[in-house]
This record gives C-alpha cells, structure tokens and sequence, in this order.
C-alpha cells in the first residue's frame, strides 16, 4: 500500500478515460480525439474542485468572483487549444506511454476505493504527513493556528495534480519549440491561479470554515 492523491471520477470522465483506452487498444483512427475529449473532461474536473468549489466556501465580493471565474475559462480554454495542439496528430503507436501513464493512474471501481472510480497517482510520504496534519488541525477547530500550512499542502497538492496528471503526458511527445513555450506559460498561470485562490480564500476563513474546507478535500489522500 502507498500514499495516493486520488481525484473522484464523475461519469463523464469515466466514459471518456475508457473510450480513449479502448480507442487505442482497438487501433482505432480516433483515439487522438478521444485523448483530447478525456483531458478536457479531467480538465473541468479539476477547475472545479481547485478554483470554483473553495471559491464557493466563502463570501467573496463580485470582482473576487469575477476574477476566478475568468481563471476558470481562460485555464480551460487554454488546456482544450492546448491538448489538441499537442496531441492531434498523435498515432496509437506513439500513444503507448500515454497510455501506460493513464492506465496507471485509472483506479476502477471496486472494493478497495468504495467503488468510486478516481484518478489517482503516487505521493511521497512526506507530503501525505504533512497533509494529514493539516486536516487533523482544521478537524480538531484549530485551522486557524497554521493556516499556512493548511495553504502549502493545498498548493502543492494542485501542483502535484497538474504535473503529474497533464504535465507528464505531454512529456511523452513530440513537442515543437513554439507549443512548448505556449505549454509552460499556461502551466504557469494554471498554477499561480490555484495558488492565488488558495492565498486568498485561506486566510480569511475562521476555524469552523477551515474545518468544512478540509474535510471536503481530506478525502483526496488515500492508500491504494
């Protein structure tokens, strides 16, 4: 058994994960689009629980609103324009380690995740301490006595999720000059975006509300 951060799967990028697999595994001419289908799928996964569900944990003004709300299109636009840059001409041949890192990371449904499908990767254990000492701070009311170590592990724990989850696929292509650098400056904004939100949100929150907060995400960190 390891540490895993473990992202619950709604349908949609259940189906999408398993048409891609299926799409490669049957030779198909489509499975560049299924890819594309499947990380946008993630993509809107991962917006959502990073930026627009903390964001809905506390009162923000309207133009706090606006701004995480043009963080979330801009990131999903430039992961959509991206992905298909990348990988549209992708053959199934050159999609193998893609895939391999994608069935890796694919946790089905069953007896050992309640039967709830993730997206799920490796962490070291020295995160995962660090993690369960945040949530049992927030769980015990006491949130507030180091909020900045409730703010680090869930930055790092985006961060985690956006290199290990979408970065390291593209690390498995061909990529030209020009994309790569388009790559690295949305990566960075993805990034400074959870980040900002996290800085901002965090530390206005009182005990009781780091408490909601971290048991809405202490979930993500399981063994698998």
């Amino acid at each position: 058994m390891q540490n895993v951060v473990a992202i619950p799967a709604n349908p949609a990028l259940v189906n999408s994960t398993e048409d891609f697999l299926h799409a490669v595994e049957h030779d198909r001419k489509d499975s560049a689009e299924k890819f594309i289908h499947m990380v946008d799928h993630l993509t809107d996964r991962i917006l959502s629980l990073f930026l627009v569900e903390p964001a809905n944990m506390t009162e923000l003004s309207g133009g706090q609103k606006k701004v995480i709300d043009f963080a979330v299109s801009t990131a999903g636009k430039a992961s959509s324009m991206l992905t298909r840059q990348i990988f549209k001409k992708v053959s199934n041949a050159e999609f193998a380690p893609v895939v391999k890192n994608v069935k890796a990371m694919y946790w089905q449904a069953g007896d050992d995740n309640d039967n709830h499908a993730s997206i799920a990767f490796p962490v070291e254990d020295s995160f995962a301490a660090d993690f369960r000492k945040a949530t049992e701070l927030c769980a015990a009311g006491k949130g507030t006595e180091d909020v900045a170590l409730v703010t680090r592990v869930m930055s790092a724990m985006s961060d985690k999720i956006i290199d290990e989850v979408f970065v390291a696929n593209t690390k498995e292509v061909k990529i030209g000059f020009v994309t790569q650098k388009a790559l690295n400056v949305g990566i960075d904004g993805s990034r400074k975006a959870v980040h900002a939100v996290n800085n901002k949100v965090l530390k206005d929150l009182s005990d009781d509300e780091l408490k909601g907060y971290m048991a809405h995400y202490q979930g993500l960190l399981r063994q698998r």
